[in-house]
């Protein structure tokens, strides 16, 4: 179609995706997961790279990355251990943007 500006015809990648879980009910998480068959489609438009909650990743795989190159990490809960407060570094300084995700990490 005329006009169609998708990644695919414009050979452009999909931007890197995080999300992170800290203390938190996990109803953010849920509520991503409660997209069913249109997380499929959000898969297609953003590349996740770190979502240990629904998918197998590793710090590793976050300290594998260049600083900066996730476009947008997704931090929900709240940081109560020494651990989730080195992981929000780290996801701080791999991403060019970080987002508190839920009333838990806003509030």
């Amino acid at each position: 179609a005329s006009g169609d500006v998708s990644r695919k015809r414009w050979h452009m990648p999909k931007p890197k995706v995080a999300v992170y879980w800290c203390s938190a009910c996990g109803g953010c998480d849920e509520a991503i997961v409660d997209l069913e068959e249109r997380v499929l489609a959000v898969r297609e438009l953003v590349d996740f790279v770190f979502w240990p909650c629904a998918m197998d990743f590793k710090r590793s795989d976050v300290e594998a990355l260049a600083d900066g190159e996730i476009a947008v990490s997704l931090i929900n809960g709240a940081v109560r251990t020494s651990e989730q407060e080195e992981m929000c570094h780290l996801l701080r300084r791999k991403s060019a943007m970080v987002v508190a995700f839920g009333s838990c990490a806003c509030f």
